[in-house]
């Protein structure tokens, strides 16, 4: 590098956010960190994707100290032809402003393509010949494996085709390949990477994230409530797409209803395609007076009523492609609220049997969910604050935002 003390980071993630701005922050924690070690960084996002708050202007923006370039990326709804032009002009902007960007930001040492999707890489190896640039790949979803295990399409189809063409174009350029999910390598040297250019860098927490909102939600006060009656409250927060079985929450929740003395309550936050189905299901339960369900609110938000429920749940439905692991940053959240955990997934990993906080039972059970929640509710409430604090040790631990950048770092050295 021209600077090996401070070397110049371009973050390209086309669906990056961050605080005000949109849901997925690891681009700016990192970025902010990188900043606080005395390197430079970047954040490059599309102006438009949805994964965004609202749509940016194209240009520059600094949110909370972290420089950030919005790219021209036009509108898009659902996961079609639109989606995939967004993708293409994103891609084909960065690259062609990269002069530009260069003599706003300076010159890149590294640029990190970061997927979901891997077309970005193309543009972003480009560029870092350019200016003699490291290269390094960041894979969140394993594409386009997933686009076949869990989007249905061939693996015949042309883009199908042309994706796998670009990811292992990129295992084989890339001078870094990091990974999210902790069981990729097998997968990825197989497909033409060198074992000793894979690295692990799941996603995290910042313990530093403001517990403060702006405005107080409906939502708190009815947990406070709830709370006061002497209730045990579980929450989801996150997506409700089919995906994320939270029927199974809903069911497990009419389950314990017909037991005498049932005192649990639950609270289901997020947005998705299954959300007036779940509210439906919850009025034919006759469960209206026990679970809650609520559109998507923010993070702040978000953060402070976790301060006021007693356990977490997380489900999703059983893939394959769950077997390289899973890296959700909802648990994470729970964990660093030291809540104990329902875990309803069967993936290569188990973040809660590892963390020994909370219960790990089979996706979809709506029973095993039952007997999981009403176990929790059962513990005292110094029991249950001895199972959510080893969950905040383990994130802590392990998925401390500062402690990621700095094991980041590590890798833009020579190897």
């Amino acid at each position: 590098m021209r600077n090996k003390r401070k070397p110049n980071i371009w973050y390209i993630h086309p669906y990056a956010g961050g605080p005000g701005v949109g849901r997925y922050s690891r681009p700016y924690f990192l970025a902010q960190h990188w900043i606080e070690l005395g390197l430079r960084a970047t954040v490059f996002s599309a102006s438009f994707h949805h994964l965004l708050d609202r749509p940016q202007n194209d240009g520059a923006k600094i949110i909370g100290g972290v420089p950030y370039e919005f790219v021209k990326g036009r509108n898009y709804a659902g996961n079609g032809l639109g989606r995939l032009l967004n993708m293409m002009q994103f891609s084909w902007n960065f690259f062609r402003n990269s002069s530009e960007y260069a003599s706003r930001y300076g010159k890149p040492d590294v640029i990190i393509a970061s997927s979901p999707h891997p077309y970005s890489f193309l543009a972003a190896r480009s560029v870092a010949k350019k200016y003699g640039a490291k290269i390094f790949f960041e894979v969140r979803d394993l594409w386009p494996l997933s686009l076949v295990e869990l989007g249905g399409v061939s693996a015949n189809h042309p883009v199908i085709t042309f994706t796998e063409w670009v990811e292992k174009f990129a295992y084989k350029y890339s001078d870094r390949v990091v990974s999210l999910l902790p069981l990729t390598a097998p997968h990825m040297i197989d497909r033409g990477l060198a074992v000793e250019r894979w690295a692990y860098v799941p996603n995290g927490i910042d313990r530093q994230e403001s517990q403060h909102a702006s405005e107080v939600h409906p939502i708190i006060p009815l947990a406070k409530e709830w709370r006061k009656n002497g209730s045990t409250i579980f929450i989801y927060a996150g997506a409700l797409g089919r995906p994320n079985h939270v029927d199974s929450l809903v069911k497990a929740m009419s389950i314990l209803k017909s037991q005498a003395g049932n005192s649990i309550k639950t609270i289901i936050v997020g947005k998705g395609e299954v959300e007036s189905d779940l509210k439906k299901l919850v009025l034919e339960l006759g469960l209206d007076a026990d679970v809650r369900i609520f559109g998507q609110i923010p993070k702040a938000q978000i953060v402070e009523l976790l301060g006021e429920v007693d356990a977490g749940f997380i489900s999703l439905r059983p893939e394959p492609i769950f077997r390289f692991g899973i890296s959700p940053n909802k648990l994470f959240d729970y964990m660093l609220a030291a809540l104990p955990v329902v875990f309803a997934v069967h993936a290569g990993n188990d973040p809660v049997r590892e963390a020994d906080c909370g219960y790990s039972v089979a996706p979809g059970d709506a029973e095993a969910v039952a007997l999981a929640m009403r176990n929790i509710a059962s513990l005292s409430k110094a029991q249950r604050r001895e199972m959510g604090n080893r969950g905040r040790s383990y994130v802590l631990k392990n998925h401390d935002y500062a402690a990621l950048a700095a094991s980041y770092v590590k890798l833009f050295e020579p190897s």
